[in-house]
């Protein structure tokens, strides 16, 4: 009984660690645990519950700690968190400046439900950007809000077709990304219903002016 109680308070740790976007290792260095020990808790495998330590996790996660051991059932993993902002970057900023990110100081905080954003929820990398064009209407319409996770800004960490905003010679576009090694070039594709526009071709040896800043994992839709 004891064993399974532990597991299911790990359980809401991890599930709410991964909704508010904190590694093992972040958890771990507010509470004073290591990453081992964090995980431990996590999976249910230690002996007892140090009630002082499960207020300072549930503090860190923005719940009570009578919801991490299920006496509180009123309270919801993905309940509305209007205490955290992203950051929006408004269309006018230039291009080339999406390139550093943190360095920006033009940008604008605003609330999204926890709902909306799922996974994402808290994440310290997610920022918004508006779409301006139609050269992806096809999945997001012009004038929508994109959800970019700036952490994903490797090749390595995307896949082909995945949906990216990149910054070429400081010109920033988004579109699908597709990884064409046999003929050692990368292509930017639009999905779009205007033919016109093409694929942006960058190959490897001419890739140095080229940033990939995010993957889109989220749109929003105005229908106004």
């Amino acid at each position: 009984m004891k064993e399974q109680f532990n597991i299911e308070v790990g359980k809401k740790i991890r599930a709410l660690r991964k909704s508010r976007g904190v590694t093992m290792k972040e958890l771990g260095e507010k509470v004073g645990l290591s990453e081992g020990n964090i995980q431990r808790y996590e999976i249910g495998k230690i002996k007892g519950i140090d009630i002082n330590l499960l207020i300072k996790i549930a503090d860190v996660l923005d719940v009570s700690a009578q919801y991490l051991m299920g006496w509180d059932k009123s309270e919801n993993i993905a309940d509305v968190h209007l205490d955290f902002k992203y950051k929006y970057f408004p269309v006018s900023i230039s291009a080339g400046s999406l390139e550093n990110i943190d360095a920006i100081q033009e940008y604008d905080l605003i609330s999204i439900s926890d709902k909306i954003l799922g996974k994402y929820a808290r994440n310290k990398n997610i920022i918004l950007l508006k779409i301006n064009g139609e050269s992806m209407n096809n999945i997001i319409p012009n004038g929508s809000y994109i959800i970019v996770d700036t952490s994903r800004n490797t090749i390595h960490d995307i896949k082909d077709r995945d949906i990216v905003v990149f910054s070429e010679n400081g010109s920033y576009s988004v579109k699908r990304f597709i990884n064409d090694s046999a003929n050692q070039r990368i292509l930017f594709k639009p999905d779009s219903t205007d033919d016109t526009f093409t694929a942006i071709e960058v190959k490897y040896e001419n890739s140095e002016g080229l940033r990939l800043i995010g993957k889109v994992v989220k749109y929003i839709v105005s229908l106004d």
